[in-house]
């Protein structure tokens, strides 16, 4: 038998790290000042294409699937909908 706890949802531990990073930011500015300008040059520092490159192949993966769903959605929207009644005079 597992006996671990479920894991919380991810969505919770995004809550929480935000908030985590937002507790950190109002404690030590000067820290999360000097961090931002650091991965804000870091990010400068990496050539354009490479940047472009990988955004381009993620979004091209990315493609078809989000298609598919929004697709999906669609579908089970127009099949579940009620049909509409005219109105009774």
């Amino acid at each position: 038998m597992n006996h671990e706890p479920p894991a919380p949802p991810v969505d919770f531990s995004i809550r929480r790290t935000l908030d985590d990073l937002k507790e950190f930011a109002r404690r030590e500015p000067a820290q999360t000042f000097a961090a931002a300008i650091g991965i804000g040059l870091l990010i400068n520092l990496l050539p354009s294409r490479m940047v472009t490159g990988t955004v381009a192949i993620v979004g091209a993966a990315l493609v078809r699937p989000v298609l598919l769903s929004l697709g999906v959605t669609k579908a089970m929207e127009l099949c579940c909908q009620k049909p509409s009644t005219p109105p009774q005079p």
